[in-house]
């Protein structure tokens, strides 16, 4: 359950941008004859909804109704009673709440009047079982996969997105940057952790610490601010081990990398050969924002091959796995530009392995 801080202040996100965003889906269904679309999100899971609406699914799950014209509608399971701060958090008016989404959007879809196919985004990702009752309850409807549809102007942040970007990264780092301390607990940098993130205004944050080895410790922060997600992460070293250099070598090549057009094949193979050196089993992973979220359990066929652009924001993590079974982890994350990448975690040491202050 999220339980972090919810707003909608113009000032960051205006409700008329909110607005544009749903008018390019909008665009979308035109062009493609579609009467309707239907946006799911759950706990887990809700970026494109957040995206479109500043919706915060804190529980539960929910579908985000947008008609080919006329304003959208969100349908949840959620309680009727969490309706009013809903619609002053968010640029919806209609929302109607029920056991039964499929229903829902059955009974949406014939208010509203809209004719022709109706289109599911990221079809493909919805639960199965929620996808044949909407069949079933849509009988003689044409249900169409309108694949990343808002993904892909997600995968576009504008100006306004990136300085929250900015604002969710400098958080994520200082949230680490804070529990350096080499004397702490795994226990204490967790919880301080959390509570700067808290206290900073976030929707919700994972944090893990942990030991790395014998030699150090791990301080990750994984959080969502104004729907945006970053990443950060630092190894706290206790002593040297033989693992730390060959990670600070790999890791600050993995970051000189990041470029318009790069894979994330591509940093991989500038992270290799840095960390031959270091005797232990690793991964690396860039992730757009977009799917920070989740980690990357989401993304489409073929997005996590697809080249990077110039002002994608990306989280960058390489994970070493330790002889003990713990592991080392290092995360930034990056606005990526046309001949380099911009670390949006400059709070954080730019090393990959600090030494416990």
């Amino acid at each position: 359950m999220k339980r972090g801080l919810v707003v909608l202040d113009e000032a960051e996100t205006s409700r008329r941008a909110l607005g544009e965003r749903v008018e390019r889906l909008q665009g979308v269904l035109e062009e493609r004859g579609v009467g309707a679309a239907f946006v799911y999100g759950d706990v887990y899971r809700s970026g494109d909804i957040t995206y479109l609406s500043n919706i915060c699914i804190y529980w539960n799950e929910a579908v985000l109704a947008v008609p080919a014209k006329g304003s959208p509608a969100l349908l949840t399971k959620l309680s009727k009673r969490v309706q009013t701060w809903m619609r002053a958090s968010s640029s919806l008016d209609d929302l109607r709440s029920g056991p039964n989404l499929a229903k829902l959007c059955a009974e949406w879809l014939e208010g509203a009047g809209a004719t022709g196919p109706v289109g599911l985004v990221e079809g493909g990702w919805w639960p199965g079982t929620l996808a044949a009752a909407l069949g079933a309850e849509l009988t003689g409807r044409e249900l169409v996969d309108l694949g990343g549809a808002v993904r892909a102007e997600r995968e576009r942040p504008e100006a306004g997105e990136v300085a929250l970007l900015r604002a969710g990264a400098e958080l994520s780092a200082r949230s680490v940057a804070e529990t350096l301390d080499g004397l702490a607990s795994n226990d204490d940098r967790a919880g301080r952790a959390e509570l700067i993130s808290r206290s900073g205004g976030v929707e919700d944050v994972v944090v893990a610490s942990h030991p790395a080895g014998p030699e150090g410790d791990v301080v990750e922060v994984v959080g969502e601010y104004r729907g945006y997600w970053t990443a950060a992460a630092r190894v706290i070293a206790r002593q040297q081990a033989s693992w730390s250099e060959p990670m600070v070598a790999g890791y600050r090549a993995a970051g000189g990398a990041l470029r318009h057009g790069v894979t994330t094949d591509g940093v991989r193979a500038a992270a290799a050969g840095g960390l031959a050196g270091a005797g232990v089993p690793w991964a690396l992973e860039v992730l757009h924002h977009v799917d920070v979220e989740t980690g990357g359990g989401y993304r489409l066929p073929g997005k996590g091959d697809a080249p990077f652009e110039a002002g994608a924001v990306a989280a960058l993590r390489l994970r070493l796995e330790l002889p003990d079974g713990s592991s080392a982890v290092a995360s930034d994350t990056f606005l990526i530009g046309p001949t380099g990448a911009e670390r949006l975690t400059a709070a954080l040491p730019e090393a990959a392995v600090v030494a416990g202050s």
